[in-house]
């Protein structure tokens, strides 16, 4: 044992010469490089459970984009490919709550689609954003001119505009949680020509 080495050689008497002293020096060297050697060559696998999650853990919280992040990518998504930007951003186990109370994942991204394929110049804009510990708070707007069919409702040719607040809770760089208000019976008003000008904003025309 390493411990019944070192009373040995506490026993032992000192080594007068130079030579003594440098094979001595060069023995404890060789004893801390074998050790250093030793440490390191332990693979992964031999450490503890304990170790080895909070290696992993910290890997994995430094992969992860913020809250902020997450919501900022998010949103300007709609401005590009909004398909790629909702699988990215979006958990798949993501728990909704609408302008109309609990929805589907699936239903609000097409929904999304058919608004953005129905608007001609279509253009989301982000207000505000807030952040208070996981969740985000996001003040947006979006406008367009109605071309295409939007929920049946058949182009009218009008400037149509949509404003909103919407709530993102953020874990592991998705959002699992969503919130949304806005007035969207008058977004439809607009779609429809119901909605008397000078309304909503944009003026309708």
């Amino acid at each position: 044992m390493f411990f019944d080495k070192t009373r040995e050689a506490a026993s032992t008497p000192a080594v007068p010469t130079s030579m003594g002293r440098k094979k001595v020096l060069g023995a404890m060297t060789g004893l801390a490089v074998a050790a250093a050697l030793t440490a390191v060559a332990v693979p992964a696998a031999a450490q503890s459970p304990a170790q080895s999650a909070a290696s992993s853990g910290h890997a994995a919280h430094h992969h992860y984009l913020s809250p902020l992040q997450v919501t900022s990518a998010y949103y300007a998504s709609y401005n590009g490919d909004l398909a790629a930007g909702f699988d990215r951003y979006i958990s798949k186990d993501l728990v909704l709550h609408g302008f109309n109370g609990p929805e589907d994942r699936d239903d609000w991204i097409k929904g999304d689609l058919n608004i953005k394929a129905g608007l001609t110049g279509f253009k989301m804009t982000v207000l505000d954003q807030i952040v208070e510990g996981d969740k985000v708070v996001t003040r947006w707007s979006f406008a367009g001119r109605h071309t295409g069919t939007i929920f049946g409702i058949p182009a009218s040719g009008r400037d149509v505009q949509l404003s909103g607040i919407s709530i993102d809770r953020v874990i592991h760089g998705q959002s699992v949680e969503h919130w949304s208000e806005g007035n969207f019976g008058v977004f439809l008003d607009e779609l429809r020509g119901g909605t008397p000008p000078g309304t909503v904003h944009p003026t309708t025309k």
